[in-house]
């Protein structure tokens, strides 16, 4: 009776562990997102949490993690405004200045 009591402890005293480790384990994505200063690492602690019901979210923190992606703004960054022209000469003096005052803002070429 003895030795089944303290099997029976190993038993639960292993499955403990192993469940402590894998929660462990899941954990880190978002505390690596959190140490890189991730701008979204609290999502990444809710994805490899959800990770320990589908694994595939908790490689997918993982990566994301590591990243840096911003999730949102992924795709953003392709779209650019067209850079404008430079403003006409009658534009770029301010108003209530001769053209003769002020600083100039010619560049001088020396050959």
């Amino acid at each position: 009776m003895k030795l089944e009591i303290i099997s029976l402890g190993l038993i639960i005293f292993s499955v403990i562990t192993i469940i402590l480790g894998i929660i462990k384990i899941h954990t880190y994505p978002g505390k690596i997102a959190k140490a890189r200063n991730h701008p979204q690492f609290e999502a990444i602690e809710v994805t490899s949490l959800l990770g320990l019901l589908v694994f595939p979210l908790w490689m997918a923190a993982l990566v994301w993690a590591y990243s840096g992606a911003i999730v949102g703004v992924l795709y953003a960054a392709d779209k650019q405004e067209e850079p404008k022209e430079p403003p006409s000469e009658t534009e770029s003096q301010q108003p209530g200045k001769a053209a003769g005052e002020g600083p100039s803002e010619e560049i001088e070429v020396q050959e």
